[in-house]
Formats: structure tokens, C-alpha cells, sequence
């Protein structure tokens, strides 16, 4: 949702607009779903109850699968008090396209390893032929790259090339050349463009230096199998839009691609994100999965709670903004 050219007064009333969605899909469908898993009126126990927040696996068909079901609720009601009616105030969400699909990321999960084990692949787009530009592609990678072990990054530089750490080693990124490397790495971190295929999902893609003639699609990566693969963040707008209502069922998007392909944890997005915010939130999240002391070992594990941690953190910083952070999502185990 990016309403940086639009006027103010249409601004303030999409913000709105979307936080009626938020407060109407808390009535009407996440309330009645915690209040049936819990023994007490209300739900599972928030934070303010001392008690780790339960997990919840989202498997939305049809229209709901348009909707941020995990970040339903009232996120202007006051802070204090009794755990406040949103979602991600009772429990930690994940999504999975369907109940096989969530099986299968489970038996597939690798058997933890050291981080010293553990590779990392950062795809970079600060320019993208034909698009404007992501101004803080570069310093997105930059900022990661500190909490990521054995980082290796393809970038395409920016007109304004990021100086000040230069990368342990940069490539231009093609389609060909990450699906070549994916399969070394157990982490890879997308910065880039996206783009929703609605009437054709199987063709929704990330746009890299190549994507003119050979784009990374959601066919590409169906035709690629990953045995070592643990977590897969995808920095970039709309990568888990359902796209057309008369295929929404199918769950066809590239968060979900990913998670097939072998990522058993894959964080996407349903709509358009804010490319300054996205570095702090991509920084936040790696942060949170990494317990401990700096320098610890990062656990991809923890995925969808660090995302839980980060984006509600966001949400307390813009409550009555939640283009801002309501789109993200954590997809997998």
C-alpha cells in the first residue's frame, strides 16, 4: 500500500478503512477461533499472564485468504490492562497453505546444526532495469549482513552504491545464478522487487537483473528440490498475494513456492511494503533470531516468533498505521 503520493486526507482515511477490516475480521472470525481454544472467555492468555503465547497456524481459503488474519484486532485500544483484542497480542501466527503442506515442512526440517554450518545467500536489488529504484536495498543488506553467518551477496549497485562496508562478495543477481546457489545455502534473504501474476499466480515473480526475458518465478521454483534449505525472507511487495479470486483455494504465490521448494520457514508479504521500513524490520527479525549474546548462534527455528516480536514492536510505534506492518506474515513450520 504505498499512499506516498497520494494526498493526506486520502492517506489518513485508507489507514482508516484498513483498520476497520482489522477490527471487523476480529469480530467476525479471529476471536471466535481463540475464545474456542481457550478454556477462559477471551482467548489464550496474553503477555501480561506470564505464559509463553501459544502458537497458531492459519490455513485461510477462499476470500479469507486475502485477509492478514494474524493481525486482526483493535490496535488503538490502550496498551495496559487486560490483553487487548488483536491476535497478535494472544498468540504467534504462522500461515501454511494447506495441513499437508504444514506436514511436509515439518518432516522435512533439518536436524539443527552450529551456525558455523550455516550459509547465507543475500540477493540485493538497489536498481532494477525498467523500475524505480529501492533506495534502501543496500543498506538493508548492509545492516543483515552483521547477523547473518558466512554471508554471501548478489547485488545489482544502486546509483548510489552503499560504501560502507563493502560486501564479502557481490555478484549481479539473475535468475540462473540464484537458482544455482539456493541450493548451498540455508538462509537467503531477497531485498528486491515483486510482482502478483492474478490471472497467471504460477507466474508471480521476483524481478532480478534478468527479469526482462528470464524472471525467478513461482514455476521456476517448483522445478527445484532443497534438502538443506531452513529459512527463506522475502524483502519485497505482495510475495504472498493469492492474486485472483477464482484461484484463490490454490494458494499459488511465491512465499508459498518457496515453502515447497524445501524453505520450512519462508517470511512473506500480502501487499506493497515501505522500503525504509523494511530494513529496520529485516534487522529486527535476524536480531530476534539470534538468543543470547551478540554473536550468538542464529536459530531459524524461531522464525515466526522473532517475526512476531518484531512486527508487533512496529505496530506499538504505528498503531493506526497498519499498511505499515499488517501485511507481513511468517509462512511454514
Amino acid at each position: 500500500m504505498d499512499e506516498s503520493t497520494a494526498p493526506d486526507g486520502d492517506r489518513i482515511a485508507a489507514q482508516r478503512s484498513l483498520r476497520g477490516v482489522l477490527e471487523w475480521l476480529w469480530e467476525a472470525a479471529a476471536e471466535p477461533v481463540l475464545t474456542a481454544m481457550s478454556t477462559t472467555p477471551g482467548g489464550p492468555p496474553g503477555p501480561d499472564a506470564g505464559e509463553p503465547l501459544p502458537r497458531v497456524w492459519w490455513v485461510p481459503g477462499g476470500l479469507m485468504g486475502l485477509l492478514p488474519l494474524h493481525a486482526a484486532g483493535f490496535h488503538t485500544d490502550p496498551g495496559a490492562g487486560p490483553p487487548r483484542r488483536t491476535v497478535m497480542d494472544r498468540v504467534i501466527s504462522s500461515y501454511t497453505p494447506t495441513v499437508r503442506a504444514l506436514r511436509h515442512a515439518r518432516r522435512n526440517l533439518p536436524r539443527p546444526s552450529p551456525t558455523d554450518d550455516l550459509r547465507s545467500l543475500i540477493v540485493a536489488m538497489p536498481s532494477t532495469p525498467g523500475l524505480s529504484p529501492l533506495d534502501h536495498a543496500a543498506e538493508e543488506a548492509r545492516r543483515i549482513r552483521a547477523l547473518l553467518p558466512h554471508p554471501v551477496q548478489l547485488t545489482r549497485p544502486g546509483p548510489a552504491a552503499d560504501d560502507h562496508q563493502p560486501p564479502p562478495r557481490s555478484d549481479t543477481p539473475t535468475t540462473a545464478a540464484v537458482l544455482a546457489r539456493l541450493p548451498q545455502y540455508a538462509v537467503a534473504h531477497f531485498a528486491c522487487h515483486a510482482e502478483s501474476d492474478r490471472t497467471d499466480p504460477s507466474q508471480s515473480r521476483l524481478l532480478l537483473g534478468d527479469h526482462a526475458t528470464t524472471p525467478l518465478t513461482v514455476a521456476a521454483l517448483a522445478r527445484i528440490n532443497l534438502t538443506d534449505a531452513r529459512l527463506a525472507y522475502l524483502s519485497a511487495c505482495s510475495t504472498a498475494d493469492p492474486g485472483s479470486p477464482d484461484l484463490l483455494d490454490e494458494a499459488i504465490h511465491l512465499t508459498s513456492a518457496f515453502q515447497l521448494a524445501g524453505f520450512p520457514h519462508v517470511i512473506g508479504t500480502l501487499w506493497p511494503i515501505n522500503d525504509r521500513l523494511a530494513a529496520d524490520i529485516a534487522e529486527s527479525f535476524y536480531t530476534h533470531l539470534t538468543p543470547g549474546p551478540p554473536g550468538g548462534a542464529l536459530d531459524p527455528a524461531r522464525s515466526a516468533t522473532a517475526l512476531h516480536h518484531t512486527i508487533r514492536a512496529i505496530r506499538d510505534r504505528y498503531p493506526a498505521t497498519p499498511s505499515l506492518w499488517a501485511g507481513y506474515l511468517h509462512s511454514g513450520a
